[in-house]
């Protein structure tokens, strides 16, 4: 039985040129876990919010749309049977401490005391949420938040959960912890689950069908393993996997291997050679000399960064991975001269930070913050592209519309920044921040909300960018990304980096913070393979 039937359902935006869906016809049965893909702007977000009525954005809808057979016009009926979680989980949050958080939706509804008392209790239980009742919810890291935002509204009881990009922000033991808890939800309770995610490497495992959206159209749909397989040979080639990517670069034979167990089983019928690597020493002229650096935001809460060393050699790529909360973000802002640290010092080319003029420290140093939205002040691309040339006296108009081109973004310029997905909003920063060619790059999480192609056109970007003598520091929780464009990678873990190393020894071994292709050949002894590249040269 469909628990949610969409005919011929078209939405656009007002004053949008073109419609962000299109004539699209989708069911979901009942209890099924449904995975959404595809490129960043293709319609994901706006599907998923027209399930939800409370929130369905403004513009023109036509078509049918049914909800467990109400339509969703209907005005009873409808409400409580769909929750819906967001990418963000500061988007959701609306109360100063846990336990009223939870309750926040309960006490709209008009439930009695005693049954909120209940439900809570069960609730709490189930995701032992104890020690987190009575905590300030601004205090939460990310995946935490994550978490409290899931409880509050299975609390409502909704028979259809929808999920869009939830595990964005999140490290990759609690992206691992959030999508193990949707697994329990669809399995031990029958919920049916619409995930849109672009996080594919291990989400795809998990659903009974797979959608893939391109311009507002759905353009594949089944389960995974049709899907992956025709995907192959098409321009979405991307969006598959690495296991199974691997087994149809070497024109595996048997079913498609989905899981590392199912990888494992396909591989052992190869000859895997060792990989030799071999490390070569950075010599190029020191930009940052950070030394016993401590910061924190409020005395009580203790420290955030220790008595941290840090150095940065011109043209390094750095990925900085870590949890949610271990100060990966505070580093950067620190590095970019918008955090003063308590003790210690940062020299940036042989003179203390705090020497040199705000607007110099602007001129060498691009910091884009996680949340691309703080980086615009104007009312659409193009106004702040004009303002940028301005400040910086480029004089070069065509500069501008290179960086859009490069990005893919030149038909959107006169849209509001704010109206962008996602994945664009956080291309266009990234844009507008190159007009002036900073000498050193800070990015914070610049691979949130992107899609597979567009992950593989910023790194090559990145790469042309390194080779013209910008180097660059990433904060991430992509360990892919991380592994297929970064130099050294180093971990941030208790206010401190804790280890660095070139990313084939540093992802060796690891669990969670690795690849998918390390973890299927983790077997092999002193095995240093990490990407499907790697492993497709090593394999005879």
């Amino acid at each position: 039985m469909s628990v949610i039937k969409l005919e011929n359902v078209s939405f656009a935006y007002p004053d949008a040129s073109e419609p962000a869906i299109r004539n699209l016809s989708l069911e979901v049965e009942k209890g099924q876990f449904v995975v959404l893909f595809g490129p960043s702007g293709s319609g994901k977000s706006t599907l998923l919010r027209l399930l939800k009525k409370e929130i369905q954005p403004a513009g023109e809808f036509t078509g049918d749309l049914f909800i467990d057979g109400i339509h969703i016009n209907e005005e009873t009926g409808v409400m409580n049977k769909v929750g819906f979680v967001f990418q963000d989980p500061e988007n959701q949050i609306v109360a100063e401490d846990v336990l009223h958080e939870l309750v926040f939706g309960l006490e709209n509804i008009g439930l009695s005391t005693n049954e909120m008392r209940s439900r809570v209790a069960e609730m709490v239980n189930y995701f032992g949420m104890e020690p987190l009742l009575h905590r300030k919810t601004y205090e939460l890291s990310g995946g935490k938040k994550q978490q409290v935002n899931l409880a509050s509204v299975l609390l409502m009881q909704p028979e259809i959960l929808v999920l869009d990009e939830p595990t964005a922000q999140l490290d990759p033991v609690s992206a691992r912890e959030f999508l193990d808890m949707l697994v329990r939800l669809n399995e031990e309770f029958g919920m049916t689950i619409i995930l849109a995610e672009h996080r594919l490497e291990e989400i795809f495992t998990m659903a009974d069908k797979i959608v893939m959206l391109d311009k507002g159209q759905i353009s594949k749909e089944g389960q995974p393993r049709e899907v992956l397989t025709a995907l192959w040979d098409s321009p979405f080639k991307k969006y598959v996997p690495s296991i199974p990517s691997l087994f149809l670069k070497m024109d595996g034979k048997g079913d498609l291997p989905l899981t590392v167990k199912e990888g494992r089983n396909w591989i052992q019928t190869y000859n895997v050679r060792s990989r030799e690597v071999h490390v070569k020493r950075n010599s190029g002229e020191e930009i940052f000399n950070v030394k016993g650096v401590s910061f924190y935001y409020d005395v009580d809460q203790g420290n955030v960064l220790k008595e941290l060393d840090f150095r940065l050699n011109k043209g390094e790529i750095y990925a900085l991975l870590g949890s949610n909360g271990s100060g990966k973000s505070t580093f950067l802002k620190l590095l970019a001269g918008l955090l003063k640290p308590k003790q210690g010092k940062i020299v940036f080319y042989d003179r203390p930070l705090k020497a040199w003029k705000n607007r110099k420290i602007v001129e060498k140093i691009g910091y884009l913050p996680q949340n691309p939205k703080l980086f615009f002040a104007h009312d659409s691309l193009a106004k702040e592209i004009q303002a940028l040339l301005k400040q910086w006296e480029i004089s070069d108009k065509k500069l501008a519309e290179e960086w859009l081109v490069k990005f893919g973004l030149s038909h959107l310029k006169e849209k509001h920044p704010y109206d962008l997905s996602g994945g664009e909003l956080q291309q266009a920063a990234l844009a507008c921040l190159l007009l002036h060619k900073p000498e050193v790059l800070l990015l914070d999480e610049p691979t949130k909300g992107l899609d597979p192609l567009s992950k593989e056109t910023l790194g090559k970007m990145l790469l042309e960018l390194n080779q013209e003598g910008i180097t660059i520091v990433i904060a991430t929780h992509d360990v892919e990304f991380a592994s297929a464009y970064a130099s050294k990678c180093g971990m941030m873990f208790q206010g401190k980096i804790t280890s660095e190393e070139i990313p084939e020894n540093f992802f060796k071994g690891n669990f969670f913070y690795t690849t998918m292709i390390q973890r299927l050949f983790r077997h092999i002894p002193d095995n240093r393979i990490i990407t499907v590249e790697e492993a497709y040269e090593q394999c005879e």
